[in-house]
């Protein structure tokens, strides 16, 4: 399974599956039987119908497709609209056909049977493709006796991929490893491995992960096996059960429909990928098979440009484009080693203490950390092989591990395939042009590879402030992208207020991380000091490395990894920002290239407040993040130098600059710019992905574009039918969670934050008339809430965690242009923010100023002065200050505050549907009266068939039975009293249940 959804009314439900490689969906329809309802249903089917070769549309559609021929005689005529409607709409834009009709043109036969008024119709209709109607080689309907329509029964022949390249992924399921069996078999092959094995080479290593890959192989069968005869046993007692059944028999047959629904659900998890994902845990089974299918289509690609064919769409012509490219992309690249010694000239070298911790040997502990330190759920190389799977195993092998890396570092190389990456390729953006270029290559490694680079890079974390100038903010603790925002935004407005003329140019590198030179990058490392024992294990990393591409459901051969950086591991990062330094480095110490002179830097106890170091007349020549690097221009000299720069830093490393896409934003609406030769932007243009004008302000076209696509990915969550808990998860996890970076950085207009809080509570409410206060559902889910997004507290809580970081001593060179708006509000909390060296300035409608207000109000309460850049505490604080309403039960009964039930059933593993009733219920949003009746006596259970007796709620009901055996469980390791779950040994039940008359029953209760 794929994908599957329904509509919020229940009328369309679609299944997206595989079968024999190949995707078809399946969509069942049940249009309204009222003819306008049913037009408008018709106008707007099409949306919920995922596009594939391979479709089914079938259904109750309540209209005949010809009403002399479909319809008995006696039969009342119903509208001629609705199937042209639906012909119009749906049928002719998907390309579908009638099958029945088109394969039984004279055949007069009817579904639906009305005995009552002898009115009998054929309004039960498939629609498929063109393919589908070829593949049906029979179509019939078949009476099924329990309803008055027949069923429309279809055999068609689905034909499978041949290619001997198609791959299906195996990924190791977790549940395995805590099965007896596995233990017992995976101690008995490790003993083999142990007593017969070459342990002084590095082969045994690829010999025990081909046993256990096996194994796991072999209990997972095991287990797809005891799952299927559970559900066959239980299928079995539920027939029986439902035949002529007792009131004994109906109460388990619910609990057998739940036992059945829970094996199903846990089969239907392990078959999707990302389970573990801390975003991905808050989502229903349907909401997660969306998620899924979502992050798969990224990956999917329905053609590419070949350079001589043109536009090609089968798998094999598109996987020699991929193989020719990353090939040609991966060779050696030749640079010219003269150009080193001008690059690697006055570059920061590591002191003798770092390089110690550097090159010191692994550890089986650091490994057992850097194991615990990686996100599970991530998806694994092409082993199969999860990080759930070697936190289990590691304590036993690890001992062996280091020693075989050991013997490969030793031998200069690991054993065949060790490092080896599986190539996936990601879309970039939103537009595709078929052209290789637009795709980010990933390599997907595996795991006791990504150990390795774990240890290393949790090593080099620590050094690489020492070395790295703070112009580059990627990857180095203590700077974040944030820090480059602050001051490109700060340095447009800056010289766009003083009317002072800039050009910043935006450097664009072709394929940054892929063209790096692997004698460069070793270079690098012994230019910077590093011992000779980590350059020899990055070299080790990178000796005889190799990638298979995936493409689609194809995998390449093997391939060389001759050249660049792999995008994939947490290395990657810190080798490349190494490898860049020396250009960055060499911008910054040439007198040719222009700065940004900071203001304020020529008071030496300024910056020695700010930047703890005694250095004057500071300039700004460069930013960079990772590869994206900015310098600065006045003129076409400025330009060309800045130009010969990175042409010496492409002949040294084998990088190569983008001429193209090298854009420059002049600043001056006073001067027009000079004729550089790089694309001028003079309206706006983007900063790591935040698009900025020319007062660095957000321009309104893109708010626009902002608001609508908020909109847009709205539309696609509202076409599956999702709780309210659910709903809350998605704004937060999916919708607003894109938006916190533009939100965090700009300044954002509040009627436009009103706007996306109405849409963002539209969403949350759907169709439901809202029945609970809004200040209760932004509150936390333990406290009773629903952990509703509240725009404007989180983003005032992104400007106090800004305003945290100006009133700290952490240098942060923005902090010079933030000074004149911060230290009129904040200087009472941090003294060295007013001085007489600078003008102070309150502007509205500038970011810093926005900061001081928000921050000021917050160490005015009393809050904490140090930023630990905890931003969800003080969210929360924000709220429960200032927005948050208990439920209203806590209002009403006052002894209930003090019981801690929410956060219990919170950190539970209930299903959201069951604590949204228990919040709901808190909240008196669920209508007792209208459910009871005049006569207050029950109707059937609200969420079951069976009536709703005490008995019932309390012990054999499904849905409350998880809650009941929660809060028992809660009682006994609280109380240390056991509360047994049997009708007659529950006091309170015992006495009501003795109690004959019902109405009476209800007073007691």
């Amino acid at each position: 399974m794929i994908d599957y959804g329904s509509d919020t009314n229940g009328r369309i439900v679609y299944i997206k599956i595989e079968c024999n490689h190949v995707p078809i969906v399946l969509v069942n329809v049940y249009a309204p039987a009222q003819i306008t309802e049913r037009c408008s249903f018709f106008k707007e089917l099409f949306l919920y119908i995922p596009s594939t070769k391979w479709i089914i549309i079938g259904g109750d559609f309540n209209c005949t497709p010809n009403n002399q021929q479909d319809r008995y005689k006696l039969s009342a005529q119903t509208d001629n609209l609705s199937y042209r409607i639906l012909i119009k709409e749906v049928i002719n834009p998907l390309l579908l056909t009638e099958i029945f009709r088109r394969k039984q043109p004279r055949k007069i036969i009817y579904s639906y049977h009305a005995s009552a008024g002898n009115y009998h119709s054929r309004i039960d209709l498939v629609f498929g493709s063109d393919i589908i109607y070829k593949n049906t080689h029979d179509i019939g309907y078949v009476p099924v006796g329990i309803s008055d329509h027949d069923a429309l029964v279809l055999s068609i022949n689905i034909p499978p991929l041949t290619d001997k390249n198609m791959h299906r992924r195996w990924i190791c399921n977790p549940n395995v490893i805590k099965r007896k069996s596995f233990l017992e078999k995976f101690h008995e092959i490790w003993n083999i491995i142990i007593n017969t094995a070459d342990l002084n080479t590095t082969e045994w290593w690829n010999d025990f992960k081909t046993s256990l890959i096996m194994i796991i192989q072999q209990e997972e069968k095991e287990l797809n096996r005891e799952t299927r005869r559970e559900l066959d046993e239980l299928s079995k007692e539920y027939r029986f059960r439902a035949t002529n059944p007792s009131n004994d028999d109906l109460a388990q047959l619910e609990i057998i429909k739940k036992k059945i629904h829970d094996a199903l659900t846990e089969k239907f998890i392990n078959s999707i990928p990302s389970q573990d994902d801390r975003d991905f845990k808050c989502l229903s089974n349907l909401a997660k098979a969306r998620f899924a299918h979502g992050k798969a289509n990224q990956s999917r690609i329905a053609y590419l440009i070949h350079p001589s064919k043109g536009r090609v769409e089968t798998d094999n012509e598109m996987m020699e484009i991929c193989c020719n490219f990353y090939q040609d992309l991966y060779n050696v690249k030749p640079i010219d080693t003269s150009y080193w010694s001008e690059l690697f000239e006055d570059i920061t070298t590591l002191n003798q203490n770092d390089i110690d911790l550097l090159d010191r040997d692994i550890t089986t502990g650091e490994c057992l950390e850097a194991l615990k330190a990686m996100q599970l759920g991530r998806v694994p190389g092409d082993d199969g092989l999860t990080i759930e799977l070697w936190r289990f195993i590691f304590p036993i092998i690890g001992g062996h591990f280091i020693k075989m890396v050991n013997i490969a570092k030793d031998k200069g190389n690991f054993h065949d395939g060790f490092l080896n990456g599986l190539l996936t390729l990601l879309k970039k953006g939103s537009e595709f042009k078929g052209t290789m270029k637009s795709f980010r290559p990933l390599s997907l490694m595996n795991i006791d590879y990504k150990i390795i680079t774990k240890v290393l890079s949790s090593r080099l974390k620590k050094v690489m402030n020492k070395i790295i100038h703070y112009n580059q903010t990627s990857g180095i603790p203590g700077r974040t992208i944030h820090d480059n925002i602050h001051l490109i935004r700060t340095i447009i407005d800056y010289h766009s207020r003083n009317r002072i003329p800039l050009g910043i140019t935006m450097w664009d590198q072709e394929k940054a991380f892929d063209r790096v030179n692997h004698l460069y990058l070793f270079e690098v490392l012994r230019r910077f000091g590093f011992g000779n024992n980590f350059i020899h294990m990055i070299k080790l990393l990178y000796t005889n490395s190799t990638f298979t591409i995936k493409f689609n459901n194809l995998l390449s051969k093997k391939l060389f990894f001759n050249s660049g950086i792999r995008q994939g591991c947490s290395l990657s990062g810190y080798l490349y920002v190494l490898c860049l330094e020396p250009l960055l480095n060499l911008i910054r110490k040439n007198s040719k290239i222009p700065g940004v002179l900071v203001p304020g830097c020529q008071y030496r106890s300024l910056v020695n407040t700010i930047l703890q170091n005694d250095e004057t007349n500071i300039e700004i020549k460069t930013l960079a993040y990772a590869d994206d690097v900015c310098t600065f221009v006045l003129n076409t000299n400025d330009e060309l130098e800045t130009y010969e720069m990175f042409k010496k830093y492409s002949h040294a490393s084998g990088g190569k600059t983008n001429d193209t896409k090298t854009v420059i934003f002049w600043i001056s609406d006073c001067l027009d710019p000079p004729s550089f030769n790089a694309k001028i932007e003079r309206e706006k243009c983007t900063f790591l992905g935040i698009p900025m004008d020319t007062q660095g302000q957000l321009p309104q076209e893109e708010i626009d574009k902002m608001v609508n696509n908020i909109k847009r990915d709205i539309g696609l969550w509202s076409s599956i039918r999702l709780s309210l808990c659910e709903r809350a998860s998605i704004l937060r996890c999916f919708i607003i969670s894109r938006l916190v970076y533009w939100f965090s950085s700009m300044l954002i207009n509040k009627n436009v934050i009103k706007s996306i809080q109405k849409i963002c509570n539209s969403f949350f409410w759907g169709r439901t008339h809202p029945f609970i206060k809004f200040q209760t559902c932004v509150g936390r889910k333990e406290d009773g809430g629903f952990g509703l997004i509240h725009l404007e507290s989180m983003i005032i809580s992104y400007r106090i965690k800004c305003g945290l970081t100006i009133t700290n001593t952490t240098p942060k060179i923005w902090k010079f242009f933030a000074l004149p708006y911060v230290g009129l509000h904040l200087y009472k909390y941090a003294p060295w923010l007013w001085t007489n060296l600078i003008p102070h300035l309150h502007d509205d409608k500038q970011f810093f100023s926005d900061v001081a207000i928000h921050t000021a109000k917050w160490l005015k309460r009393g809050s904490n002065v140090i930023n630990n850049g905890n931003d969800i505490s003080i969210y929360w604080k924000l709220i429960n200050l200032n927005i948050y309403q208990p439920p209203v039960c806590y209002e009403r009964i006052n002894h209930l505050r003090n019981i801690q039930f929410y956060k219990l059933i919170h950190h539970s593993k209930l299903p959201s549907n069951i604590i949204e009733f228990w919040t709901s219920l808190a909240n008196y949003g669920i209508n007792t009266h209208d459910r009871l009746g005049k006569t207050l006596e029950e109707k059937k259970c609200l969420f079951c068939s069976l009536p709703e007796t005490l008995s019932h709620i309390f012990i054999t009901c499904s849905f409350f039975n998880e809650i009941y055996k929660l809060l028992f469980e809660y009682i006994k390791n609280t109380f240390n009293v056991s509360i047994p779950r049997s009708e007659y040994e529950i006091i309170y039940l015992k006495i009501v249940s003795s109690t004959t008359s019902r109405i009476f029953q209800k007073q007691i209760t």
